[in-house]
């Protein structure tokens, strides 16, 4: 736990895939973020919340990765209905890798975002003034 850690990630999130990698980060307004954890999977639909990958093969990481990508702009259309308006959103790979989402393109970054509060799609609190994800 760093110093400014001040609510970090509870157990109970962890275990539902919050705070692992991959994950999408949607800011909702100034530094509020609502992270969605993304499962991967090839038969049994996971009932954990979050983005869900099928792929047929848990092996095959560059078929994956474009899976991923097809999965993170879709949900990018399902949740900014109206282009003008859109939320800004990031797909985080790793601690210094990460993906923005904007004007329908990926942008490379290694500043991924953290701090603020971190909120699940129920509007529940994960974390405060913390990082969003889990160190081992």
């Amino acid at each position: 736990m760093r110093n400014q850690d001040i609510f970090p990630l509870s157990a109970e999130k962890r275990a539902e895939g919050y705070g692992n990698f991959p994950y999408v980060i949607v800011r909702i307004q100034g530094a509020v973020y609502m992270q969605f954890p993304i499962h991967f999977y090839t038969e049994s639909n996971p009932q954990k919340p979050g983005l869900r990958v099928r792929v047929d093969s848990l092996m095959d990481e560059k078929q994956n990765f474009n899976d991923l990508f097809n999965v993170v702009r879709q949900f990018h259309q399902q949740i900014n209905p109206i282009e003008n308006k859109a939320f800004k959103m990031c797909l985080v790979l790793s601690p210094n890798v990460c993906h923005f989402f904007e004007d329908n393109t990926f942008n490379f970054s290694d500043e991924i975002p953290e701090g603020g509060s971190l909120i699940d799609a129920n509007y529940k609190m994960l974390a405060m003034n913390s990082l969003h994800y889990i160190i081992d």
